[in-house]
């Protein structure tokens, strides 16, 4: 259940950057930036939030969280958004992401990680 609610949490603060930054402010379509926000949450929970918020700390979670949806954004993003998307609207995406990350993170050790928290703020 705890991964469940984290992975509620991290939907709401993708879907709400993505929908922003690509549906609102350049028109990409919504139905395909939502499909790109589920690619994203999962390989970030997955890869930056069990993986390597587990082995490392915050800092370092965040800054590959941020490089990661840069990557899927900008690699994946034409494919999904049958539309090209340019390198600074991915990575303008992901800091976005990336700061709301920050604070996820600090959810996601005291929720479900749970292993000393005071190792990882």
């Amino acid at each position: 259940m705890k991964h469940v609610i984290a992975l509620i949490i991290k939907t709401i603060l993708v879907l709400f950057v993505l929908v922003t930054i690509l549906s609102l402010a350049n028109g990409y379509g919504v139905g395909n930036v939502i499909g790109l926000a589920m690619i994203v949450v999962g390989a970030a929970y997955i890869i930056g939030d069990l993986f390597v918020l587990q082995s490392t700390n915050n800092w370092v979670s965040t800054i590959a969280d941020v490089g990661l949806c840069t990557l899927v954004i900008w690699i994946l993003g034409p494919y999904v958004l049958n539309a090209h998307v340019p390198f600074i609207l991915a990575f303008l995406s992901a800091l976005l992401i990336g700061a709301g990350e920050w604070f996820f993170h600090k959810y996601v050790i005291n929720a479900v990680i749970t292993k000393n928290p005071k190792v990882y703020s």
